[in-house]
């Protein structure tokens, strides 16, 4: 069924995949409809996106799926034991309406298949069939957006790539559990977005905070399912200046963003967009797809209550609140246990965390991140 949504890897690029060293991505991967696949022994896989139709902006020259083909093609392999299909690109429906459905079922199968899919391409209102995919299926949905704007906009307007988060998280069949934003700037967001995200308890990274730590955003992806990622958060000089925002992320620091969602065991869907048609943003989006997938390589299964966790606990008391820390000795990475809520689910009490999360408990100081998930489960 899948197949009906997708048009297969073009024959140029087929032809442009024989000519590339066997260490290169493209010898590794397979192409959906030329090579035998099956989706039981896939890890990731690529899926194209042309949709514009969602665009609430000007310049409408989006990224040509079979450009960023070429890059990433090109690029070397890691030491990675992770196998990679190309799915081509999905088949435009006749409205809008349509290619959000094609997108919802093709997510829907490659989710039921443990595939993550690596969404490249259109516009950002394509996260909203995305998070679809995820509805109704009893589980704990956590997005995060890469994005200098929240994308809230009005609920009352026609789902567009500026108002699609608040037919996400205003709607009254809501599923969202848990909404983050990584980037903003305020001056790109009215007060009336801002209060809203603080009064649901969402959390939101400035972008001067991300450039001052880029740590401090980890245990906020490591806590995510589906990661949105606006390709305009990076700075226009940084990408031969496609857009107009002079303020943004650079391109090392979008690689490393790329490095931690791959690292996380619980992100299972990728996606980005609003990608120029440049050859600068084609190569790093291509480096960001590479850094995803070395993250991905090297993901390590840990839970802090499992009898085989290789770790330690730590107990500290700030005020009344006696808060239990859990250490990695093997990943690094820190979780906080939230007492009083319900014990009997494996996750619902342990919270992605920082070290200097613990230093300032330590300091009987309670960060903002954790403070944020005391209100959402006890308020």
């Amino acid at each position: 069924m899948i197949s009906d949504f997708l048009a297969p890897v073009e024959n140029e690029i087929l032809k442009f995949k024989k000519t590339l060293p066997q260490a290169s991505v493209g010898k590794k991967i397979s192409c959906y409809g030329v090579d035998v696949c099956d989706l039981s022994k896939t890890d990731i896989a690529l899926v194209g996106l042309n949709e514009s139709r969602g665009s609430d902006d000007v310049n409408k020259n989006y990224l040509k799926t079979n450009n960023l083909r070429k890059e990433l093609y090109s690029l070397f392999c890691g030491d990675w034991s992770v196998n990679l299909i190309d799915l081509g690109d999905v088949i435009n429906g006749d409205k809008l309406s349509d290619s959000y459905y094609a997108i919802q079922i093709i997510s829907e199968i490659l989710l039921k298949n443990n595939v993550i899919p690596i969404f490249i391409g259109g516009t950002q209102d394509l996260t909203f069939p995305i998070y679809k995919s995820y509805c109704k299926k009893g589980v704990v949905i956590n997005l995060t957006t890469i994005d200098n704007k929240f994308d809230v906009g009005q609920i009352k307007k026609e789902i567009n790539n500026r108002s699609f988060l608040s037919n996400i998280i205003l709607d009254e069949k809501n599923e969202l559990n848990h909404y983050s934003n990584i980037g903003f700037q305020t001056f790109l967001n009215s007060q009336e977005e801002i209060d809203l995200l603080e009064k649901m308890h969402f959390e939101s990274y400035r972008l001067g905070e991300v450039n001052r730590n880029i740590e401090i955003i980890e245990p906020c992806l490591r806590n995510s399912n589906i990661i949105s990622v606006d390709f305009k958060s990076i700075k226009a000089s940084e990408l031969n200046f496609a857009h107009n925002y002079p303020n943004g992320f650079q391109s090392n620091q979008i690689c490393v963003i790329s490095r931690y969602i791959g690292l996380s065991n619980n992100v299972s869907s990728f996606g980005i967009f609003e990608v120029f048609d440049n050859d600068i943003s084609c190569s790093l989006l291509s480096q960001v797809i590479w850094y995803f997938i070395e993250g991905f390589s090297i993901r390590i299964a840990e839970n802090p209550r499992n009898e085989d966790f290789k770790g330690k606990s730590y107990h500290v008391s700030v005020g009344n609140e006696q808060l239990k820390f859990f250490k990695s000795e093997l990943s690094q990475k820190w979780w906080l246990e939230l007492n009083g809520l319900n014990n009997n689910s494996n996750d619902s009490t342990l919270i992605p965390c920082s070290n200097q999360d613990y230093i300032d408990a330590g300091n009987q100081k309670i960060s903002k991140r954790i403070l944020l998930s005391l209100k959402r489960n006890f308020v």
